[in-house]
């Protein structure tokens, strides 16, 4: 399933297994205050102390499970190809 491979020192805890099923992220913060850092003609770098708020839509095994979080990275992998990770919240 994966695109890319995954960094050894990946911070994430608790145990991981593969899937196969179909996400849709939803963006929930209308936007982000930051500070820039520096800025080129390809792209800009800043920094913010407020989290980019989404929810996750997993569809597997035709049962569909939501859940809310934060976006933690995006990096491209290659080419067009980008990796997300989103730290999910607690479930109370």
């Amino acid at each position: 399933m994966g695109v890319g491979n995954v960094a050894a020192d990946d911070r994430r805890g608790g145990d991981r297994r593969s899937i196969d099923g179909v996400l849709r992220l939803r963006v929930d913060s209308p936007h982000l205050d930051g500070k820039a850092e520096n800025i080129s003609d390809s792209g800009i770098l800043f920094f913010t102390d407020r989290p980019l708020r989404v929810t996750v839509e997993l569809e597997e095994d035709g049962v569909l499970r939501s859940r809310s979080g934060r976006l933690v990275r995006a990096q491209r992998i290659k080419g067009d190809t980008t990796g997300w990770a989103v730290e999910f919240d607690e479930q109370g």
